[in-house]
């Protein structure tokens, strides 16, 4: 019997890899690549990119020359006049209503820093927000692997159970043999019958969740995958999870850029506290010009310089830069926060992984048991010596032991991924 047990897993083993063979696997590095290309937070990086940018390019613009086009008309009820008069001369005589339109360049010299320090902030945001936007995509991949590593669950138990059914349909055709010869009852042919039908029933709900899970895999990834297209379980043997690489993790930079951005403000609160230069230039056409005796149109222009200090910006930069160091204490208390609950959640994966270790090897062992207590039930079966009733009971719990086992094997890959994944690598 041990003979046969092996030869129907070798054919098992071996059915696997044909139908591998007639369709092209899906791999779990494939389906980050597809992931990165089709999922919508691939276009949102682009954008948050393009955002940034234009920040920086609108942060920059302080060091430019700025135009500015004016016009304006106006009409006062009292105008200056001349309180006296000379002989022979008319006092001269002010329209009530005004008229300019000017150009006007403002140069920047000196500011500071500011438009340095400005462009800086909108580098540490734009970087922020891409890191937060590889969180969000963490998060997501997450969920992949955990629909992933179901569907392989799921497949393994359809697997064992097929191969159970196979067994379950021979061993009743040799129990209707000995019904017919006497030697057992039609009861025992009719509970092999029931267990045979109770495992097809097994099997369409196993293969309906299986169903709906290639379709939330399809959702996920915006690729079409057949339900006949096998997933590759990741070789975890070839690369074992790195305990010190959990500076992978994207809120690390999140973390960082904020900080970074609020050392930016501080510097620009610093440059607050400075005077800023500048040169102009303006050029004119209206009433009154520079001669406000002449009541005509007139062209005119002004050049000079100017220098411009607020003492309430001065003021408040030193209250702006306290406010500044209190958020960054807040973004250190975040970071110790996340580091401590990254590092407990690793460790509970680390004892997750070996607890699954030794319950492979126990499984591994009651497995082995229970193929050599299901020879002899089966040798005692077809002697008469027992009922179906005592033979299924221990098939049934043979097949549980290899769902077991089976089932603990792909949780044991999947503990693997999820640590690696909690350290923000991946299996590539």
């Amino acid at each position: 019997m041990k003979k046969y047990v092996l030869t129907i897993l070798f054919l098992f083993q071996a059915g696997i890899a044909i139908g591998q063979g007639d369709t092209a696997s899906f791999t779990l590095h494939q389906a980050y690549d597809q992931l990165e290309k089709s999922w919508p937070l691939g276009n949102k990086a682009d954008l948050q990119n393009q955002i940034s940018e234009w920040n920086r390019r609108i942060a920059g613009t302080n060091r430019q020359p700025d135009i500015r086009l004016n016009a304006s008309m106006s009409y006062r009820s009292d105008v200056t006049e001349i309180p006296f008069s000379t002989p022979g001369m008319d006092p001269p005589l002010f329209s009530k209503d005004h008229y300019s339109v000017s150009l006007e360049v403002n140069q920047s010299l000196f500011d500071g820093g500011r438009s340095q320090f400005a462009q800086e902030i909108e580098e540490h945001s734009g970087t922020a927000e891409q890191a937060r936007i590889r969180s969000e995509f963490l998060s997501i991949r997450e969920q992949m692997e955990q629909i992933w590593f179901r569907i392989l669950m799921m497949q393994k138990q359809e697997e064992v159970l097929e191969l159970l059914l196979v067994d379950i349909k021979k061993q009743r055709d040799k129990v209707e043999s000995l019904v017919k010869n006497g030697v057992l009852l039609p009861s025992d042919e009719m509970l092999l019958r029931a267990e045979q039908i109770k495992i097809e029933q097994e099997l369409t709900g196993t293969k309906g969740h299986i169903s709906a899970g290639y379709a939330v895999l399809r959702e996920i990834l915006g690729v079409d995958i057949p339900v006949e297209t096998p997933l590759e379980i990741p070789d975890t043997n070839k690369s074992e999870a790195d305990k010190s690489a959990i500076n992978n993790r994207p809120e690390y930079d999140l973390f960082e850029a904020n900080e970074q951005r609020l050392e930016s403000q501080k510097k620009l609160s610093g440059a607050e506290m400075l005077p800023t230069v500048s040169l102009f230039a303006t050029s004119a056409y209206g009433r009154p010009g520079l001669d406000v005796f002449d009541d005509d149109l007139q062209f005119y222009w002004i050049v000079g310089a100017r220098a411009q200090w607020s003492f309430r910006n001065a003021k408040n930069a030193s209250i702006k830069k306290e406010i500044l160091n209190l958020q960054k204490r807040v973004i250190n208390t975040d970071r110790d926060i996340f580091s401590r609950q990254l590092q407990a959640s690793l460790r509970d994966t680390e004892k997750e992984i070996e607890a699954i270790r030794k319950e492979i090897e126990q499984d591994t062992e009651v497995l082995s048991l229970r193929n050599n207590i299901v020879t002899e039930k089966l040798a005692q079966l077809e002697q008469g010596a027992i009922t179906s009733t005592e033979y299924i009971t221990e098939l049934n719990a043979e097949s549980r032991a290899r769902i077991n086992l089976e089932i603990r094997k792909i949780r044991l890959t999947q503990a693997l991924t999820e640590y690696r994944t909690k350290q923000g690598i991946s299996w590539k």
